[in-house]
């Protein structure tokens, strides 16, 4: 679990009906973790279920956390 208020990173497992909005394989960056409800916000897309998601560990690749979502 990350700790409250530290920003952390999540890779799309499952995008099924927001294709649009979410991609696949695609790391995105957590800026709230709303574990009562069972959302991530994410940074500049708003709220999404966090079973679509996997927490990428700051060790599993030291580039990934460069390739997020901020582009979009």
């Amino acid at each position: 679990m990350a700790e409250t208020g530290k920003i952390f990173h999540v890779r799309c497992v499952d995008n099924t009906l927001q294709r649009d909005t979410l991609s696949l394989g695609r790391v995105y960056e957590v800026t709230r973790d709303i574990e009562r409800d069972g959302y991530y916000e994410l940074s500049g897309l708003g709220c999404a279920s966090r079973s679509r998601f996997e927490v990428v560990e700051p060790d599993d690749d030291p580039g990934e956390a460069r390739r997020t979502s901020r582009s979009k």
